[in-house]
């Protein structure tokens, strides 16, 4: 039975981009839609099942809008989205690799809540004007909603990872020179703190309070969130523990003297990756990008070497076999193009590691 509960289905695809959820939504649909029908006196009846039904859809919508504020935003910071998950507690928003700068972590961040306060307004501002038609019930319900947006937005701006105001004290800290491991990792502990106020919070309720719904769900939304907290705190702890050796990838030299015309025309149909180390007898000159090649005009691909067009090796473009996994995909992200040259105590090549997305120069 938690199999199937937990079984993710896909919704609907918007603008290409999978919407998916669980079985579990079915139980949440059914406690909420009940829920709304008694605050508005009428839940005995189809009419007032049907209202709430009806609300319950359009708040679910709301977090939809909320996630996909985030997916609009990522596209236009060229991140790659994957899918949008829906589930009881909220929305999760999937790319392909994480934002590489902190203005994009930061925007990404904002637009969810920004976009859930903007609905709060738009649900206020309907709900005056059906109140003027004495239509008291449907006026409710759409100060319900407002009611529901407004707490998501607020919600979401608590400074604690995976919260997006967690992401937004994140990128603040990483903006001012903060190591991006160790933001996450503080505004990871941040959000297990917030986790256990919830926790706290929804015990009083149930039982000093006597509210058993506010308080259970409360205390389930702690749990989840500091459960979810938790996993970030390890996967980042794990990075640092591991060193590039564990996730070298094999890497295809090029000769410094090969032309951009034999690169494009007898390397890159055999080879399909975004970037080449330039070596000579295994020791690393520089990195050589398709973004670096795309620039330069085709009647020069004749006479341009690769070592004419490639980015001469610095600090930032290798570690050695030693080096954490955090610090070389911190490099990956400062560098601009999303690897770096692996090479072993006596300088000599080994592979790549790629550590994010590449960005043009």
């Amino acid at each position: 039975m938690l199999g199937l509960l937990r079984k993710q289905f896909t919704f609907v695809h918007v603008s290409g981009i999978p919407v998916r959820g669980d079985a579990s939504w079915l139980i949440v649909i059914a406690l909420m839609t009940a829920l709304i029908a008694a605050s508005i006196g009428v839940d005995a009846t189809a009419t007032g099942l049907g209202l709430g039904f009806a609300a319950t859809i359009v708040f679910f919508l709301s977090i939809f809008i909320h996630e996909f504020a985030h997916a609009v935003v990522a596209r236009r910071e060229r991140l790659e989205v994957l899918e949008i998950v829906l589930h009881p507690f909220g929305g999760l928003t999937r790319f392909l690799h994480p934002p590489e700068t902190a203005r994009a972590e930061f925007l990404i961040a904002i637009a969810g809540p920004v976009a859930s306060f903007v609905l709060s307004i738009v649900f206020v501002l309907l709900a005056a004007a059906v109140n003027t038609t004495e239509a008291d019930i449907l006026a409710t319900l759409l100060y319900t909603l407002a009611i529901g947006n407004f707490f998501i937005a607020f919600f979401n701006m608590l400074p604690g990872y995976p919260l997006d105001g967690g992401r937004v004290l994140r990128a603040y800290l990483w903006n001012n020179g903060r190591d991006l491991d160790d933001a996450t990792l503080l505004t990871g502990r941040s959000g297990q703190a917030i986790a256990i106020m919830l926790v706290v919070f929804g015990l009083y309720f149930a039982l000093v309070r006597g509210d058993i719904f506010t308080g259970f769900w409360a205390a389930l939304v702690g749990v989840f969130l500091f459960d979810s907290a938790r996993k970030i705190i390890n996967d980042v702890t794990e990075l640092e523990d591991l060193t590039v050796e564990n996730s070298v990838v094999l890497a295809i030299p090029i000769e410094p003297d090969l032309t951009i015309r034999e690169l494009v025309d007898d390397v890159l149909p055999m080879y399909r990756q975004h970037v080449f180390p330039v070596a000579k007898d295994r020791r690393v000159q520089g990195l050589l990008t398709l973004a670096d090649i795309r620039p330069v005009p085709r009647e020069k691909w004749y006479s341009l070497r690769a070592a004419d067009v490639m980015r001469p090796i610095n600090g930032d473009l290798f570690v050695e076999t030693t080096a954490s996994m955090a610090d070389a995909r911190e490099m990956c992200r400062r560098n601009g193009i999303g690897s770096v040259a692996v090479l072993n105590s006596d300088g000599l090549l080994v592979g790549m590691f790629h550590g994010g997305g590449a960005k043009s120069r």
